[in-house]
């Protein structure tokens, strides 16, 4: 278990900056994900740890040891890949001990070691099984109980979940969270799948085009996006155009025009001018007139039931059309397609950013 720091890490591919100046640490025993899209740098940064890549700026340090140079057999750290990378020829007991055999541990202590590795992840009774004869999720087990039976200090996992199926996804993620709290190894966890990295992370780096946007627990990342890029990524939001008035008046507060109707927020500093409202689905309401609220009418133009939740599809009167979710709807409450709504947006439970996007003007509080 050892604390991992990036300090100014630059990677490049030809004038492409896959990586471009990631700084932060990672605590020890801490499950960190790198979260992104396709080709947003999250797997270089992953390799560049490994001792796959070498960076061509910064530093990356294992504790206080300095580790641009360490070669990747002596960095101690085991790996779970997105396709496993077991040896089909091998028996599970010889895919999971291949580590071990490779550090000379004596035939007692691996037969010891790998046993154990293999009660963890609940394939102690398949030791002589070939992996060609298992499912993926079985193959995925061989895979995690080799990368931790070396007892590395650092484990880095690629997208390990990818190629299961959704059900099993669910109970793997549930596993290997459980199974790295037990061991307290630091993990670093790769992977595109937002819900994904929200289930098991203590803490999660949200990247793009190689840029770290934002770090923060799963729940900060989602109530407190720090961008619209980090916004639009994770969960679903809807946006919606609309004007500041920046002059805040005596009580703090500032005139937003939105939809041809007035409202008012504290910012968080004075800003004139476009903006973008973020509102998340489950916190748009629909009402019936009245009790005071500022309704903006609309029409329901598609209805997706989930069993635990009901999303709406709703055209706001002169304007866009956005996401409304509710929760634990009764079949007979289902609202229908064509159906006249008032929409409350509740923006006080809102994020705002500048026109760019880039800044947050006002946040909610929670």
């Amino acid at each position: 278990m050892q604390k991992i720091v990036f300090d100014h890490v630059t990677k490049y591919f030809g004038d492409t900056k896959a990586v471009n100046d990631a700084h932060l640490t990672i605590r020890e025993g801490e499950f960190f994900t790198l979260l992104g899209p396709s080709g947003c740098g999250k797997t270089t940064l992953l390799r560049t740890i490994a001792g796959f890549y070498r960076q061509e700026e910064g530093d990356i340090y294992f504790g206080e040891r300095k580790i641009n140079d360490i070669p990747t057999h002596e960095r101690n750290i085991g790996m779970v890949f997105q396709n496993y990378a077991i040896f089909p020829h091998m028996t599970v007991f010889e895919n999971v001990a291949y580590g071990l055999k490779a550090r000379k541990v004596n035939k007692k202590e691996t037969e010891q070691r790998v046993m154990e590795a293999l009660e963890m992840v609940q394939l102690q009774h398949l030791r002589d099984r070939v992996p060609s004869d298992m499912s993926g999720g079985q193959q995925q087990r061989i895979a995690l109980a080799r990368a931790i039976v070396i007892r590395p200090g650092l484990l880095l996992m690629d997208e390990p979940l990818s190629n299961l199926d959704a059900k099993l996804r669910i109970k793997m993620r549930s596993d290997i969270r459980m199974l790295q709290k037990e061991l307290n190894i630091t993990t670093i966890y790769v992977t595109h799948d937002q819900e994904e990295a929200l289930a098991v992370s203590d803490r999660i780096a949200v990247m793009s085009e190689g840029k770290i946007q934002q770090i923060a627990p799963p729940e900060d990342i989602y109530a407190y996006p720090a961008n619209q890029f980090v916004a639009n990524f994770i969960g679903t939001s809807n946006f919606i155009e609309a004007h500041c008035h920046g002059g805040m008046d005596s009580s703090g507060l500032a005139k937003i025009d939105l939809l041809g109707a007035s409202y008012q927020l504290p910012l968080a500093k004075s800003y004139e001018g476009k903006v973008v409202m973020s509102l998340r689905p489950e916190r748009v309401r629909l009402e019936t007139a009245g009790h005071g609220l500022s309704l903006i009418p609309g029409t329901i133009e598609n209805v997706t039931y989930l069993g635990e939740k009901v999303s709406y599809l709703v055209r706001l009167q002169n304007g866009p059309v956005i996401d409304v979710q509710e929760h634990a709807v009764e079949p007979h409450q289902l609202r229908k397609v064509k159906q006249a709504v008032q929409v409350n947006l509740q923006l006080e439970k809102s994020t705002m950013f500048d026109k760019g996007g880039k800044e947050v003007v006002y946040r909610a509080t929670y």
